[in-house]
């Protein structure tokens, strides 16, 4: 098959590392695969894991200006036209992404073509995005040819149900087992040092994400006050990550008393770095489903408990992350984890046990080509 992914950047973030993988894995199987990136970014963050049979096409050569990147988008659709309409599959991730998807489907119409097959993967599911936002995205996700959706919930649950006529699939996150390398000690030890987390601090709870408005990084300073106050002062946090929200959460913390005590590195190149120093991780989920980080922390043996996103979740002794809304609640499950080093470390085997079962890039890439499939079959696009 010939793929092309779209997707703004290559940079930190779940839908791009999917993006990726995916990509990844469909050059490796031997597929003609390719990127439409909106604009360049430091190749550092993502583009140098990218498979080097897979051909990156940047709509913008220089700069990464929002407003540049759509003025310059059709020009550019209009003078590939060729190639793109000689592609079988152009996957959409993220706004920009479905954009093109939407775009190049009319075009597909105009010309009466029976190719390319338009799929997208929807990665907000759950998320803090504004309504409007979300009702954009599920009217251009409804002229797919097929749909992904990283998980359900109510809304999303009343798209699938309206739209019988559409190929939709519920398809987890996946990450590749090489993703995460080792660290020496050397390395921990000077990244620790780097970030001022004290000799004397005894345990670290921690996470990495992006810091934007939709993963609502503020949720876990109230968590993590009440562990202070519970654990005593050498129990220290660590939330790595860059983005907006950075300021935010470093004025609450030091509103709560942990000034010092919770530490902001920003923009981490090397996440198995900040996953050496975590004795627990606080991920977020939407129902049962985790993010792109969580899945490579269990990997190295973080053991993982969650904030529970999704208002309908029902808990069950089953899940293979514990998670709750309740902050309290959430402060108590850390607090019995910190106080048994047994307990995380059998939570964390059975944790990665999971992850290698059901949650890597050759589970979710073979999902992926089945949806290509059945898309395909229900278009009758040959």
């Amino acid at each position: 098959m010939k793929i092309v992914h779209v997707l703004p950047l290559l940079s930190k973030g779940g839908g791009e590392r999917v993006a990726v993988e995916l990509s990844n894995h469909a050059a490796q199987a031997g597929h003609t695969v390719s990127l439409i990136v909106a604009g360049p970014a430091d190749p550092a963050l993502l583009q140098d894991s990218v498979h080097p049979d897979i051909g990156i096409k940047f709509v913008l050569r220089t700069g990464t200006s929002r407003v540049a990147r759509y003025v310059q988008l059709l020009p550019w659709l209009w003078r590939n036209r060729g190639w793109l309409m000689q592609q079988d599959i152009i996957h959409c991730h993220l706004t920009y992404g479905s954009l093109v998807g939407m775009l190049i489907g009319k075009w597909r119409k105009i010309s009466r073509a029976n190719r390319p097959m338009i799929v997208e993967t929807y990665h907000s599911v759950g998320m803090g995005i504004p309504a409007f936002n979300r009702w954009v995205h599920a009217r251009l996700a409804a002229g797919r040819d097929g749909l992904a959706l990283m998980a359900e919930d109510t809304y999303w649950r009343r798209f699938i149900a309206a739209h019988g006529n559409l190929t939709i699939k519920i398809i987890p996150n996946g990450v590749s087992l090489g993703a995460t390398g080792k660290v020496s000690q050397a390395e921990r030890d000077a990244y620790r040092k780097q970030i001022g987390i004290p000799d004397d601090c005894r345990l670290i709870v921690g996470t990495v994400g992006m810091m934007r408005p939709d993963r609502k990084p503020w949720l876990l300073i109230p968590i993590f006050a009440e562990v202070a106050r519970v654990m005593g002062p050498d129990i220290h946090f660590l939330i790595a990550g860059g983005g907006p929200e950075i300021g935010r959460v470093k004025s609450l913390a030091a509103e709560h008393g942990l000034e010092g005590r919770v530490h902001l590195p920003g923009l981490v190149i090397k996440p198995q770095l900040p996953f050496s120093l975590i004795d627990l991780y606080v991920t977020l989920n939407v129902g049962t489903l985790t993010g792109i980080a969580a899945l490579e922390a269990a990997l190295t043996d973080c053991p993982l408990v969650a904030i529970q996103l999704s208002s309908e979740f029902q808990r069950r002794p089953d899940d293979w992350i514990w998670s709750s809304a309740d902050p309290m609640e959430m402060a108590g499950e850390i607090v019995r984890l910190l106080r048994s080093a047994q307990a995380r470390r059998a939570l964390a085997n059975d944790q990665s046990a999971h992850v290698r079962a059901n949650h890597t890039t050759d589970v979710m890439a073979e999902a992926y080509y089945d949806l290509y499939r059945t898309a395909r079959e229900r278009s009758q696009i040959q």
